[in-house]
């Protein structure tokens, strides 16, 4: 009796019950990743070259020259890179400074990545719900008309198939795109410690 309610639970359960947290997944998961590489495109600068030329224009007492100059390079590195030739610390105060503006750039690089991380594990898990559900409905129909179930039966299967596939068919691409941003964010976190120490080194004289 008790198995009977349970697979009649299962067969109460409509298929675009399923469908929709992988579709929701697919979205926001598309989503992520359109930001993310606009994002990397529009910050993708030589930050050598920039930092090397806004520390020259500051030695040469022109600082404001220098702050034009970051500003053609928009993104987080930049911004930490004008934080500091606004402030134009002294007394010790440098480290503190880009510090503070290192780790609110890392947090923009980053963002997301956890989110999209997120999608690629759980989607495969709604694929293998949906297979669980649609196996139940092929079993309950079974149950209920036995050898002659065989729509209910396919139903089920079909049910069962189509959530596996689309299940990994969201994950996929975003493990692949995951693992691509990670590199990128590596790339970028290079660029900020090289920036970083940089103005360090020109904040301590």
């Amino acid at each position: 009796m008790s198995t009977t309610i349970y697979l009649s639970i299962f067969d109460a359960v409509p298929t675009w019950v399923m469908l929709a947290p992988i579709f929701l997944c697919s979205i926001v998961g598309m989503a992520i990743i359109i930001e993310r590489v606009v994002f990397f495109r529009r910050i993708s600068h030589d930050y050598r070259l920039v930092v090397a030329g806004c520390l020259e224009n500051v030695r040469a007492g022109k600082t404001q020259e220098a702050r034009v100059l970051v500003a053609r390079y928009p993104g987080p590195i930049s911004e930490v890179i004008d934080g500091f030739l606004s402030a134009l610390p002294g007394d010790g105060a440098a480290s503190r400074i880009i510090a503070d503006l290192s780790s609110g750039a890392i947090r923009k690089i980053e963002r997301h990545l956890g989110a999209l991380s997120t999608i690629a594990t759980i989607s495969p898990m709604f694929g293998l719900l949906g297979t669980v559900t649609g196996m139940m409905k092929s079993f309950s129909g079974l149950t209920r008309e036995g050898q002659f179930a065989h729509d209910l039966l396919a139903r089920g299967i079909a049910e069962a198939l189509i959530t596996t596939a689309l299940g990994l068919i969201v994950a996929i691409p975003a493990w692949i795109f995951y693992n691509y941003m990670v590199s990128r964010v590596d790339g970028f976190v290079k660029d900020l410690e090289h920036v970083a120490n940089a103005l360090a080194d020109h904040g301590g004289r």
